[in-house]
């Protein structure tokens, strides 16, 4: 029987309900069942403990339990659950697999769709599934690389903002900083100019990805628009009033980019026709 139980009875389930039991469930299964099974030593199971609610950014109290710092907060059970699965390796990595199992399974259990979905360790905020599979899923295994690891640092940096966005829309321009100097960091490696600024690589990016001429006023505005974030608003120029909407769509855009410059042929004849100091208009 495909449907679920609220499903079959007609229950509506809203959003926040719908988190409220996810959280519940993954406190139930893996933070008390999975955590408690599978180490079996104290002090294993304590130095787990530690480091994950070091990874909250809070203080270990030996007393407290996760559930007491999780707090019934969704988004504290979403990184709590990342933290535990980057700190199991360290103890337990045979049961990575098994952990990676039992949060899909609580996801696949949730009434209605959280907005989000697991990838590669994290949480990542679901959006346009064609587009997110193509320009974040793609993107995210590719930079999996070793040659791309600041890279993927300051991308996974800029979702995990995304993510938060939702309970902090402050955090909305962070989000454009992080992905953007994601690929500026990207376009260093690409046109082998590491001392160099996105804007003083654009030119030689755009030749290097094989993308038209046309290109180049795109990458410039995208170059602009992210400035605006990155350096003081000035009177004249005010910072734009963002929406998640606007924000994710620059995470496509960044996408785009990204992609243009992991399936690019190779650049080394590009990347010769410029000197070190070369500076583009």
């Amino acid at each position: 029987m495909g449907e679920k139980f609220h499903e079959r009875f007609g229950i509506e389930i809203g959003i926040e309900e719908a988190k409220e039991r996810f959280v519940n469930r993954a406190l139930n299964s893996i933070f008390e069942d999975f955590l408690s099974l599978c180490v079996d030593f104290s002090d294993y199971r304590y130095r787990v403990q530690r480091d994950i609610i070091t990874k909250l950014g809070k203080r270990f109290q030996y007393q407290q339990s996760l559930t007491e710092y999780i707090e019934n907060d969704f988004h504290l059970s979403l990184r709590a659950l990342e933290a535990f699965y980057e700190v199991i390796p360290m103890f337990l990595g045979h049961l990575k697999g098994t952990l990676e199992s039992k949060i899909l399974g609580i996801l696949n259990e949730s009434e209605v769709d959280l907005g989000v979905r697991w990838e590669n360790g994290y949480f990542i905020k679901s959006g346009a599934e064609l587009l997110d599979q193509s320009l974040v899923k793609d993107v995210l295994h590719w930079l999996k690389d070793k040659a791309y690891e600041d890279v993927l640092r300051l991308y996974e940096k800029g979702l995990r903002h995304f993510l938060e966005a939702e309970k902090r829309p402050e955090v909305l321009s962070d989000v454009v900083t992080d992905t953007y100097e994601a690929l500026e960091a990207l376009a260093k490696i690409v046109t082998g100019r590491p001392n160099n600024h996105l804007s003083d690589n654009r030119e030689l990016f755009i030749k290097a990805v094989k993308a038209s001429d046309e290109y180049k006023s795109i990458l410039k505005e995208y170059i602009d628009y992210a400035n605006r974030f990155r350096h003081s608003p000035s009177p004249t120029k005010p910072r734009p009033s963002l929406s998640v909407l606007e924000v994710e769509s620059f995470i496509y855009l960044t996408g785009i980019f990204i992609r243009l410059a992991i399936t690019a042929p190779d650049t080394k004849d590009v990347v010769q026709q410029f000197p070190e100091g070369h500076q583009t208009q």
